[in-house]
């Protein structure tokens, strides 16, 4: 591979930023229309069959990239391009019946899963649509992680743009053709669908009943036809453009080694998507107790929606639009951790700890940096957020907003974990982050089940639930990296409490009397209530947020966090 094509950390993980920006971009492009197209009972099926699979992504796909990334910076740190090679070849194997055995284990199992654990039957026609994406999304990661173990990341950045726009198309086109289809199309699904799925659900539902099951099954095919298109891209590029010059068979070995990395690395991934997975299982049956418990609550909250369908469409709010503005910053900071990975994973096999230390604060850093203002900035705007985002379901919106509030906190929490799980994975101590997931998720589970059943609470008590889990995962991932690294505990919590003490400035507005302080960048609150006093309306966001930003910059320069020496770690 030619020497230009490897990236530092920071050239590599600004790719998969750039990439991952313009993908959430189109991604949001994708989410927010749709939710406006399905509302909350239509996102409710959609989020449904996505959480499934999901999980089951999470165990067959997300430990691929790692290890094969892992693996192969290592056999490169000594030289050793034909061992890189074989990691490949390998990997790939591997992985296609990984995805095959995953992809046929979803379909059978996907109609128990929806009927007994999310109350949610109809939500199998969206997992069937979606299942054959987990055998494409198998295949493409271990491209991905062989290019990036080289510091190659234009592979992936490239992939995901790619796999992005084709969903928005085809995933938006599908469903608007569904929701606009004369009713003999829903006829003749409906006689399809019940001679394919023969459950008793699927036969007792009428045409009608299944226009929003179907349009979301439309929707989520977009996954399918994307992955498809991302795995086409990848082998187009490997037939012409030969990074490797070396072939190699698949060897037992590296099969071996492989696994020992991919195991722990899916398995924390698994109880990571787990928390998806509890509020999948939990929310619906706990949200029925609370109905129950105070139908009058609910009706003057949600009037015109029927009391059945109030669990699942607050269910839909909560995880189809607090959710998917939660996920934007994590998935965002998370390209630090994989553009991280090549660089802790060279110094522990050189034994150095100068560039383990280096590589450690680099991430921690970044994530820290991004996340804090944009998680509290989330929960002070979660309102005007909404509103922005999804202008035509306001109900659905106002629904949502108490639980974005509080999961702005958990966006803090999660990024920073994130980041960290992946400097232990590529430390070799994929064990620790599943022992630190446990925990948990075992603690958002208690508190779901507790929370969510008190009506007043409902589905903010997933939010809690949440925010409390990852500031427990958070606190047990700084200290196991700190004691993996040998960086101080102080030196991580110091540079979160610096961030949170600039963003407080910016995000409080103080009494009169203390106006005068030097910290001049409360102007950026007071110009959002300002304006928001003025125009009631989201589009201050558009002014507010850039102002904090600037004075958010100006103020960590002035405290001491970003400075010259700071931005010269980042870019060597």
């Amino acid at each position: 591979m030619k020497k230009s094509h490897r990236q530092g950390f920071l050239g590599g993980s600004l790719i998969l930023i750039a990439s991952a920006a313009v993908s959430k971009v189109i991604g949001a492009v994708f989410r927010i229309p749709l939710a406006n197209l399905l509302g909350g009972e239509g996102m409710g099926y959609f989020s449904a069959a996505y959480g499934i699979f999901m999980t089951v992504y999470a165990v067959s796909v997300t430990g691929l990239p790692i290890a094969a990334a892992k693996l192969t910076a290592e056999r490169l740190a000594r030289s050793d391009e034909g061992g890189a090679a074989n990691v490949r070849s390998t990997a790939l194997a591997l992985c296609a019946l990984c995805g095959a055995a995953f992809t046929l284990l979803t379909l059978l199992l996907a109609y128990p899963f929806c009927a007994y654990m999310s109350r949610s039957p109809l939500s199998v026609i969206a997992v069937a649509a979606i299942a054959p994406s987990i055998l494409f999304s198998c295949v493409t990661a271990v491209f991905r992680g062989c290019a990036e173990g080289r510091r190659n990341m234009y592979p992936t950045a490239v992939s995901q743009v790619i796999e992005a726009a084709v969903k928005l198309l085809s995933g938006l086109a599908l469903c608007y053709a569904v929701l606009n289809a004369p009713r003999s199309f829903f006829v003749s699904a409906e006689a399809l669908i019940k001679r394919i799925l023969p459950f008793g659900a699927i036969q007792a539902a009428s045409a009608d009943e299944l226009v929003m099951p179907l349009a979301a099954a439309a929707a989520v095919f977009g996954v399918t036809v994307s992955s498809a298109a991302g795995l086409l891209y990848m082998v187009l590029r490997n037939a012409f453009v030969r990074e490797e010059k070396l072939r190699s068979a698949p060897t037992l070995p590296t099969a071996r080694e492989l696994a020992m990395i991919m195991l722990p690395v899916a398995l924390g991934s698994l109880i990571t998507n787990l928390t998806s997975l509890i509020d999948l299982a939990t929310i619906i049956s706990c949200l029925k107790r609370a109905v129950e418990a105070k139908p009058q609550f609910f009706s003057s909250m949600l009037g015109g929606i029927s009391p059945e369908a109030m669990p699942n469409f607050i269910f839909g709010c909560f995880s189809g639009l607090a959710v998917t503005v939660f996920n934007l910053i994590p998935s965002f900071t998370n390209m630090f951790g994989k553009g991280a990975v090549p660089f802790v994973a060279e110094g522990f096999a050189k034994r150095d700890k100068t560039l383990i230390e280096q590589a450690v604060m680099r991430v921690f850093f970044t994530a820290g940096f991004i996340a804090v203002p944009a998680g509290l900035g989330i929960s002070v705007l979660a309102p005007q957020i909404l509103t922005l985002l999804f202008p035509s379901r306001r109900l659905e919106a106002f629904t949502a907003a108490p639980s974005l509030r509080l999961l702005g906190f958990g966006v803090i929490f999660l990024s920073v974990s994130s980041v960290l799980f992946a400097v232990l994975q590529a430390a070799g101590k994929g064990d620790i982050p599943v022992k630190i997931m446990a925990v948990g998720v075992g603690v958002k589970l208690i508190l779901n089940l507790a929370l969510i059943p008190i009506p007043e609470v409902n589905a903010a008590g997933a939010a809690v639930s949440t925010d409390i889990c990852y500031l427990l995962i958070m606190l047990l991932s700084v200290k196991a990296v700190s004691g993996l690294s040998g960086i101080p505990l102080g030196s991580f919590f110091s540079l979160l409490a610096k961030l949170f003490f600039d963003v407080v400035h910016i995000a409080v507005l103080q009494k009169i009397g203390n106006l005068l302080q030097r910290h001049i960048q409360r102007a950026a609150i007071l110009s959002q209530n300002f304006l928001q006093n003025l125009w009631e309306t989201p589009l201050t966001l558009f002014i507010s947020v850039p102002i904090g930003a600037i004075f958010y910059i100006i103020s960590t320069h002035l405290t001491g966090i970003l400075t010259k020496t700071t931005l010269k770690m980042l870019i060597c």
